[in-house]
Order: structure tokens, then C-alpha cells, then sequence
């Protein structure tokens, strides 16, 4: 396990195994995203729009390849032993049209659904007008396993997995903040709902 955490530089394809690597292996995962709602929680017209935008050079082939392997890794994690997922999601995140209104509004009915039908699954939101926090930054996982945890930073051209001390402790101290700020389950999951609900009237009335 320690051999997958702290794997040196590598191709996009070796950190993708590697990364699916350490959520099998993980007891929690911790997710701050503002911008996307979380890989790990993508439908897969979601996840097609997702990577087309991050990855415009990709063949088509290759992004529908990783947009599928998106749309199981929940149920991978459950089968893995993986105790709890808890996500916090900018709420601007939730109104931002990857791949196009139906597949957001496609998108937000996955969450809706992988909060109802999965105990492990939670997601949060970081309602709009909030003051200033850590995760102003930029998205990160953390994963704890056997004791030892690791921080996922990830970038345009770039991404990294750390079990730094220092690391840890700082992006730990971040989560605590946002999860402070967050809106409690229940009303995160009013919020979703309300979002989704106005944008099928909007879609409906096209």
C-alpha cells in the first residue's frame, strides 16, 4: 500500500491505475471539488463532457473509455470495503452545464439517487456567498487507509498523491474548515433537488 501512495512521476495512464489503486485499497475518501461535481460521483454524459472539456486532444474513443470506468468506480468502492465517501461540492458547481443541461440535469438525479440508495455515499454543499475558506486553492481527496492517510491534488497537466506530514496536516486542517461551512446533508440534498427541479421546468418549456 505504501508502494501505491508514494509512486513517483507517471504517465496520465499509470496515475489513473494508481489512483484507482488507492480508493481500493482506502477506508474513507474525503472529496473537496468547486468546480466539477467529483469524478467518483460523475453519470457518464456528465463525465464525457468533464473530460472532452479538461481533455480536448483525447480521441473520442479513449474518452468514453474513461467516462464508463468513471460511472463504476462507486460501485467498485463498495465492493472494496471502502467505509465512507463524504463529497463537498461548490454550489456553483451544481448549476454549471458540462456536457450540456440534460446531462447536468442527468448528473444531479445520480447524486440525488447515490445519496439515497448508497449509506456509505454523503455529499455536501458549499452554498454560493460563503466567505473566504482554504479550498479557494483548488480541489483535493483525501484517502485514509490502515491508519496512514493521502492527499490527491490534481491539476491541468499534472497530479500528485502525498502522505507528507506536513501535507496531510495542512490539507486535513482545509477539509475541517470546509466541512464547517457546509450545508448538513439533508438541506444539501434539498438544494440539489430544488436545482434540478428548475432546471427541468427550464428544459420543458424549451
Amino acid at each position: 500500500m505504501t508502494a501505491i501512495f508514494e509512486s513517483p512521476v507517471e504517465t496520465l495512464g499509470d496515475h489513473i491505475a494508481r489512483l484507482h489503486a488507492v480508493e481500493a485499497v482506502a477506508e474513507t475518501v474525503q472529496i473537496w471539488q468547486p468546480l466539477f461535481i467529483p469524478g467518483l460521483l460523475q453519470s457518464y454524459a456528465y463525465a464525457v463532457g468533464a473530460i472532452r472539456a479538461t481533455s480536448p486532444a483525447l480521441p473520442l474513443e479513449v474518452v468514453g473509455e474513461r467516462a464508463e470506468a468513471r460511472r463504476h468506480r462507486l460501485d467498485q468502492l463498495g465492493h472494496s470495503g471502502t467505509r465512507s465517501v463524504v463529497a463537498i461540492v461548490d454550489e456553483s458547481a451544481l448549476h454549471r452545464p458540462v456536457g450540456g443541461y440534460a446531462a447536468l440535469v442527468d448528473q444531479l438525479e445520480h447524486l440525488l439517487a447515490a445519496e439515497a440508495l448508497q449509506p456509505s455515499v454523503t455529499v455536501r454543499v458549499l452554498p454560493q456567498g460563503i466567505e473566504a475558506h482554504p479550498g479557494l486553492s483548488g480541489p483535493f481527496t483525501i484517502y485514509r487507509a490502515a491508519g496512514k492517510r493521502a492527499v490527491f491534488v490534481e491539476a491541468l497537466t499534472e497530479s500528485s498523491i502525498s502522505t507528507r506530514p506536513e501535507d496531510v496536516a495542512a490539507y486535513g486542517g482545509a477539509w475541517d474548515r470546509l466541512l464547517g461551512l457546509a450545508l448538513p446533508p439533508r438541506e444539501s440534498m434539498e438544494l440539489i433537488h430544488g436545482v434540478k427541479e428548475t432546471l427541468c421546468r427550464r428544459l420543458t418549456a424549451r
